[in-house]
């Protein structure tokens, strides 16, 4: 996860003279900043920051749908971001770069945007950004989209959505409704339609991508009737539905964070009114202890999306089994080693110095006891053990610590992107990828044996390469030539899409800016299960992993239902 803020780009004036960009929205003006990126001196980027897209969800509010932006008098300043959603910010302290700030604040619900025009009459696509973190955590804009802006003629707009207990704490009833971090990413949609022609976008043509929870909450809003006709395309990277799963019982979560908070649980009403007496300190805290206690059920957040009826009318798979769809146009896929590091490095004991036997079974045991019937759990660890292990050496604890992130990335992410792409191809046009690439500033701070690792893609895809991005420790990123031109591949390909459909139908695109004819990618369908091998050099192939696929979404199914319970 990588951060930066737009004043560690080359900043200037607006062109033709010293005027900062001001712009109208349907709550009141706003003035914004110009940017550029350091390869394209002469293309400004005007940039707007901590926009309110919703009142502020505190009081009465807290724990229920946004409500709209609160209007103003006069020219708000857009050139700092807003507050980010309240949270446990200590996560940050892992990764290289520098966070703009670190300020939390449930008055959080603002949007960014990086556009190179606002020309109300450019009409430009949309690219919609939804951040991850599991849904307890992240920002909209931890590191610009300046270069992506720049680059494509592209409008990109990021956000912040309520995290963690605020935005997925849930009743079952009218008093917590719960999904309402999946409420402010569609207000911000509905912002998005009513506002974005005067920031030089096109509202039919709005396409939302994501990664890891953003990526799965791309999916939730593909699956979710509230979000119909605020979006034509999507884009889902390391993730979909089914990697931040529904859980079925929420009243149960919200009174133990009740119970750790000293509210009285004896009916939800009087429960949830307590706990919008709390200070969001205390509720991130008794969140993030609450975590700790249910880790042992498996790797998910006390607060997972729930079926609600509104939002959410049943569970993603029966509505994608359905083919009640908002697009017909998904491209989405997966890091090639997508549990390599980052994420086994926060949950595995010791993890990077070897996996003995002991640990290992722990931790299939627990990968597989939150989803499946206990009845078939041992079923499955067997099946996991000899499809992964088969003639492995399993007295070398480096190879079964190696075996276990395969099983864990199959199962969070990679099997998941496979099914959900099966479920739409037969209706829509799907494009899936692998994503190869390692960046140079990542790999020499890994053991060899980690391959493109989840979050890799965030910096390609932002085309942070083209900008000064500050590190931690006081210097800037070093980016390598080969980090650029990967970038340019990768940016080329998502406009593409979004100005298309079609990730290698240029029409359209920019012809003031270095942007690459990139390689032939072709649909995935049904017939013919082409995925692309995204790499400095991209290639096309020809089945997707297809004997590890059949195991988790056709070989496990199939025991689970022979259990006698729906895996559902």
């Amino acid at each position: 996860m990588e951060a930066k803020h737009s004043h560690g780009c080359k900043g200037g004036e607006a062109s033709g003279g010293n005027e900062l960009p001001v712009v109208t929205t349907a709550s009141g003006k706003v003035r914004g900043t110009v940017q550029y990126t350091n390869d394209l001196l002469d293309k400004p980027v005007y940039t707007f920051k901590g926009i309110p897209y919703a009142a502020p969800p505190v009081g009465d509010l807290r724990f229920r749908a946004p409500k709209p932006a609160v209007p103003w008098e006069g020219i708000r300043d857009a050139s700092t971001l807003g507050a980010f959603c309240p949270q446990d910010m200590s996560f940050f302290a892992l990764i290289a770069t520098k966070l703009p700030h670190t300020v939390t604040d449930e008055d959080c619900l603002t949007v960014n945007i990086d556009t190179p025009t606002l020309e109300k009459n450019a009409r430009l696509p949309v690219l919609l950004w939804i951040h991850g973190g599991g849904l307890i955590l992240g920002m909209g804009e931890q590191f610009p989209y300046t270069s992506l802006a720049a680059h494509q003629d592209i409008v990109v707009v990021t956000f912040n959505y309520r995290v963690g207990p605020l935005g997925f704490l849930s009743t079952g009833d009218e008093n917590a409704p719960g999904n309402v971090g999946f409420l402010d990413q569609v207000q911000a949609m509905v912002w998005v339609q009513e506002n974005i022609t005067n920031f030089g976008g096109d509202p039919g043509r709005v396409t939302i991508f994501g990664q890891s929870a953003g990526a799965a909450s791309v999916c939730y809003q593909v699956v979710s009737p509230l979000s119909k006709g605020l979006f034509q395309r999507a884009i889902s990277q390391s993730g979909v539905c089914q990697t931040c799963d529904t859980f079925s019982k929420p009243l149960e979560r919200a009174v133990m964070l009740a119970e750790e908070l000293g509210c009285d649980t004896k009916d939800t009403a009087s429960m949830i009114a307590c706990l919008r007496q709390k200070s969001t300190d205390d509720i991130v805290a008794a969140h993030q202890r609450l975590f700790m206690k249910i880790a042992d059920l498996g790797f998910t957040s006390p607060f997972p999306p729930s079926v609600d009826g509104v939002f959410l009318p049943a569970h993603p798979n029966v509505l994608l089994e359905k083919g009640q769809v908002n697009t017909g146009s998904y491209l989405l896929g997966v890091n090639n080693h997508e549990c390599g590091f980052l994420i086994p490095s926060s949950i595995v004991p010791n993890f990077g110095q070897g996996m003995d036997e002991e640990t290992f079974s722990a931790m299939l045991k627990t990968l597989v006891r939150q989803p499946y019937p206990v009845s078939v759990q041992d079923n499955i660890v067997a099946v996991l053990r000899k499809a992964y292990c088969n003639g492995g050496d399993q007295d070398d604890p480096l190879a079964t610590q190696y075996q276990f992130t395969k099983i864990m990335g199959d199962n969070m992410v990679v099997a998941p992107t496979a099914s959900v792409a099966d479920r739409i191809a037969g209706s829509g046009h799907v494009y899936l990828y692998e994503n190869q690439y390692i960046p140079s500033f990542l790999s020499a701070d890994r053991p060899d044996w980690v391959g493109c690792d989840h979050d890799d893609e965030l910096l390609i895809v932002a085309g942070a390469a083209m900008l000064d991005v500050p590190r931690q420790d006081g210097g800037i990123m070093s980016f390598s030539e080969e980090d650029k031109k990967t970038s340019l591949y990768y940016m080329a390909y998502w406009a593409n899409f979004a100005r298309t459909g079609n990730p290698s139908d240029r029409t359209g695109g920019p012809v003031d800016s270095p942007t690459p004819t990139v390689p032939e990618w072709p649909q995935y369908t049904p017939g013919n299960p082409a995925y692309m091998k995204l790499d400095l050099t991209s290639s096309a192939d020809i089945g997707f992993h297809p004997d590890r696929m059949a195991l988790w979404n056709d070989v496990i199914p199939k025991l689970v239902a022979a259990s006698g319970r729906d895996e559902l």
